[in-house]
């Protein structure tokens, strides 16, 4: 599960109500303007965590009517009520005035797709073309003037179709001519400057009218009208891929249009969306074919141009909305295929889109959509956007913006303790062995936790808090300042990293250890601890382990570098350790830091690697010593099939039997473009019962190598998996769900509801068995799986009753 952030903009006590918000398409810069308390108006820009931009404040006596950003450089261009127009060159801390040609309101304020050119119009109908150098200083005189008599109220870039150059060498090479192949490949042939890829001055662009036309603009300058509505217009798109025009106007007639190379329109058609007549809709086209609009009540309403569909979806099925709570914004995120809305009531719902096979019609209606769990703010908020290579979500509550970012919720299981982050600063503490759980409170947004029977590590990569039980609380037992992006404890000692080393530091923070890292083995980034043993991997893609039963950190295994045990390899994405401190499991990501399909383990005692590739349900054992040249040995471990094609996410060793491995994986979705986290969420919102996302629990011997003991998918109650201590898997609950199978038997010990557990396939019925029945049950099982049936069966000989 996902928490978002919120991070409230550092705005000045004079800075006032905030009226326009603008997201830097690339970088995380938010433009705000504000009406300011005294008189005017005024422009900050802030960074992600909502910290104020130095020196680039703007102020006049007048309001700010319009923002826009440069579509890459850090130049953004600010309209007046006056109808004067700034350039603010951020990177420069410049600011340069477009001559005063506008002498109303600016209404439209818009780049040209390539940034050269700048476009303004106003309340009165002057609409200006002007062109910009690369520090934002307007050069000459306007390209264009027009005068439309009429308050103009959208603008919208037409981008050139392709040269005919272009077009005919495409369909050459389409058709086989090498030559036209090797010219695509720019690269290699050096031709691409002799390609004419279309005019890139000439811009052509559709504006609106108050009075519901269109009007065409091309690029030559001429103006003729496009078409005409019946009202005016709320909202205008362009689609590039089928050269259309998207229109809603007023009275909430959705019309789409067809449109010609000279830019006349045709009409295919008109559709009457329900809704509230009379109120400011806002509305979002979802990749070129749905359109979603959100017009003060409690719903959100979607039309499919493609499947000729609409339907509505509401939080108030899930999530208790308040009487009267309306919904009066929306954005939607492309890159992680979530849709968010902000409500009257200070809420911020999301939906998360359900991937699927490209050219698949796939789920459909309201079923592509998976509702989240809502951000709780403050305020009526009126505007929330998404913005920059981030994806970050920007929320306007009339008195203050908030900076929302996402991050994955932290958790941690060990020793019988589980930690399960239930906001950005609250946690859910069981300690498992006595059925305790307790709300755990902190003063800052929480990044990482890390949990042993003694105490309860938080940190957010720039200080560390320490708890530890006391009676019936948590009590501080140490905080101290450390900028470590991740942590681990054992006993009394704590693990931080800082460049080419690990410290080891008391509760308190005095460093006592320091474990180094020379620079061809790069910086610690990851850690795990099992037993006595810490395992590191760096951000190189090497690791080491180290022996923590003594008084000082000992080394165990000595620095392996994962690209000699595996060639081809991107790097690590995590890395585990088993009880003995023996072998160890690593994830792996590829070169474009996507997760691989392939997890590898490290025997230390024979120095040699297996790999596991789940998309083949495939094994391949290499020497790590004398690997090149050598032919690997390959056994197929899934003569299921329905497991194979899986991507695993995550990992964990048993917490005492060193044999015990388990993993949780996710069925790949072909056409699916998902980034790790998001891959990680789409897996977490999956339903189930499914084959989606399946646990595997497997035994890794030196004798046997790596045998599949059980399979099974994700129970619908459970998000992810925390862990495994026999004679039970741990899972983390969806929110709001309860687990029935932790309530067959009253008998029990009840499992906090943050925290699920599932007994192991031969532990049901045995659950609450004393350690010698648990150590003969797990060989009567490794047995079972190894085929070996008569030592299995003195196994079980030896149960007592």
């Amino acid at each position: 599960m996902a928490l978002y952030f919120d991070h409230r903009i550092e705005a000045s006590d004079s800075a006032g109500s905030p009226s326009h918000i603008s997201w830097h398409p690339v970088h995380p810069f938010l433009a705000v303007a504000s009406i300011r308390t005294t008189s005017g108006g005024s422009v900050d820009i802030y960074l992600e965590q909502g910290e104020q931009v130095p020196d680039t404040h703007i102020e006049r006596s007048f309001r700010v009517s319009s923002l826009c950003w440069h579509p890459t450089r850090l130049i953004l261009a600010v309209g007046w009520e006056t109808g004067e127009v700034i350039v603010f060159n951020k990177q420069d801390k410049e600011q340069h005035t477009v001559p005063s040609t506008n002498t109303a309101d600016i209404t439209v304020l818009n780049w040209s797709p390539n940034g050269n050119c700048l476009v303004s119009g106003d309340r009165l109908g002057v609409l200006l073309l002007w062109r910009l150098d690369q520090r934002g200083r307007v050069q000459g005189t306007p390209l264009l003037k027009h005068e439309f008599g009429k308050h103009l109220t959208h603008c919208i870039f037409r981008l050139p179709p392709p040269g005919e150059d272009l077009v005919q060498l495409a369909k050459a090479a389409v058709s086989g001519d090498e030559k036209a192949l090797d010219m695509f490949n720019w690269r290699k042939s050096g031709f691409g400057s002799s390609l004419k890829m279309g005019s890139q001055e000439g811009l052509s662009f559709f504006v609106s009218l108050m009075d519901g036309t269109v009007h065409y603009v091309d690029e030559k300058g001429r103006t003729t009208q496009a078409m005409s509505t019946d009202s005016s217009i709320q909202t205008l798109f362009y689609i590039q891929k089928r050269e259309a025009l998207v229109v809603v106007t007023e009275n909430l007639l959705l019309s789409l249009y067809l449109v010609t190379p000279q830019g006349e329109a045709e009409e295919v058609m008109k559709v009457k969306l329900s809704g509230k007549m009379g109120l400011q809709a806002d509305i979002a086209l979802i990749e070129g074919s749905l359109l979603v609009t959100a017009i003060g009540d409690a719903a959100l309403r979607f039309w499919d141009f493609e499947r000729g569909e609409n339907y509505v979806l509401s939080p108030e099925e899930k999530f208790s909305f308040k009487t009267g709570e309306t919904i009066n914004c929306v954005s939607y995120c492309e890159v992680k295929g979530l849709l968010a809305a902000g409500t009257n009531r200070g809420r911020v719902v999301m939906w998360r889109k359900v991937p699927g096979p490209q050219g698949s019609r796939g789920v459909e209606g309201k079923d592509r959509w998976t509702l989240q769990t809502p951000t709780e703010l403050e305020g009526n908020i009126i505007q929330i956007k998404w913005g920059s290579r981030k994806s970050l979500l920007a929320v306007n509550n009339i008195s203050s913006v908030v900076i929302l970012s996402e991050q994955a919720m932290s958790a941690h299981f060990h020793q019988q303790v589980a930690v399960v982050q239930l906001s950005p600063r609250l946690l859910s503490v069981s300690f498992l062995s006595t059925g305790e759980t307790h709300s755990l409170h902190t003063d800052m947004h929480i990044s990482g936790v890390f949990a042993t029977k003694d105490a309860i590590a938080v940190w957010n990569g720039k200080q560390v808090a320490i708890f530890e039980p006391s009676a019936a609380m948590l009590r501080n037992a140490g905080t101290f300042l450390c900028e470590s992006p991740v942590l681990a404890m054992h006993e009394e000692n704590v693990y931080t990293v800082e460049p080419n080393r690990v410290q080891v530091r008391t509760w308190q923070g005095t460093v006592k250890q320091l474990l180094l890292f020379s620079e061809t083995e790069g910086n610690p980034c990851f850690f795990d601890i099992c037993g006595n043993f810490l395992v590191v991997g760096t951000d190189l893609a090497h690791f080491k382990s180290f022996d923590l039963s003594r008084r000082e950190a000992k080394l165990h295994c000595s620095c392996k570098n994962l690209a000699e045990l595996v060639p081809g390899v991107g790097g690590i994405a995590s890395l585990r350790c088993n009880a003995n401190g023996n072998k160890i499991s690593i994830l792996l990501s590829k070169a474009d830091n996507s997760p691989d399909s392939k997890i590898c383990f490290y025997d230390m005692d024979t120095d040699t690697v297996t790999v596991f590739d789940f998309k083949k349900g495939q094994i391949d054992w290499r020497e790590s010593l004398s690997f090149d040249g050598q032919e690997t040995k390959k056994n197929p471990v899934f003569s299921d099939k329905r497991l194979s094609h899986h991507v695993p996410m995550s990992h964990f060793w048993d917490q005492n039997d060193p044999r015990l491995f388990v993993c949780e994986a996710m069925r790949e979705v072909p056409g699916a473009q998902l980034q790790p986290a998001d891959r990680k969420a789409y897996a977490e919102d999956s339903a189930g019962p499914t084959e989606d996302v399946l646990i595997l629990s497997f035994f890794v011997s030196d004798e046997h190598g790596l045998l599949l003991q059980d399979s099974f998918p994700r129970p619908p109650a459970y998000q992810s998996l925390l862990g495994m201590d026999v004679p039970h898997y741990y899972f983390i609950r969806k929110p709001g769900e309860a687990d029935r199978d932790d309530q067959v038997d009253s008998g029990h010990r009840c499992i906090p509801q943050m925290v699920g557990r599932r007994p192991l396939r031969d532990f049901v019925g045995l659950e609450d068995c004393d350690k010698p029945t648990r150590h003969t049950m797990l060989n009567f099982s490794f047995f079972v799986t190894i085929g070996d049936m008569d030592e299995a069966f003195k196994s079980i000989k030896l149960i007592k009753r």
